[in-house]
């Protein structure tokens, strides 16, 4: 029996020091690993927007230089129609073209302004066999446009062509 009255004597003065210490250090500590966790997710969120946005600025480069690079090719096989459009056109603009670059989400236009003529005088290795002393060329202006509507996003290239 004493036993027993021993180990009632000492629990309740020992109950009775315990202020709640232990349950406040634990939520501050909850609140502090709260408070780091919502920042990562945070952090982690704005990384994917960068890497949503990157991606879609890629996709519209490479869409932009697409075009500009289909309707070079179209010259470069010798159809310059484009050109004499944009040549005979009161504004010095050909309409706008669109490409097709293989997602319906991306639209790829392209457009070719008239700059003005060049005229490369004698001694340029480009009017080596001409008879004159001057050769009259056409410089113009072709820009290319990549979009994704849906994501706000688009790209615009420009690339000079003389065309003698």
């Amino acid at each position: 029996m004493m036993n027993l009255m021993l180990f009632k004597k000492y629990q309740k003065p020992f109950a009775k020091q315990q202020q709640g210490a232990v349950l406040v250090v634990s939520l501050i500590i909850l609140l502090v690993m709260t408070l780091i966790a919502l920042s990562g997710m945070k952090t982690s969120m704005m990384q994917e927007k960068m890497a949503a946005n990157a991606q879609n600025m890629n996709k519209t480069f490479q869409a932009a230089e697409s075009a500009v690079g289909a309707l070079t090719s179209t010259i470069m096989s010798g159809d310059s129609t484009i050109l004499s459009t944009a040549l005979t056109a009161d504004d010095g603009f050909a309409p706008a073209t669109s490409y097709s670059v293989g997602d319906s989400h991306i639209d790829s236009t392209v457009q070719v302004e008239y700059k003005g003529e060049v005229i490369a005088t004698g001694g340029n290795s480009i009017s080596a066999d001409e008879d004159t002393t001057t050769l009259k060329g056409y410089r113009f202006e072709v820009s290319g446009t990549g979009a994704i509507s849906g994501a706000n996003a688009q790209t615009q290239v420009f690339q000079g062509i003389e065309y003698f």
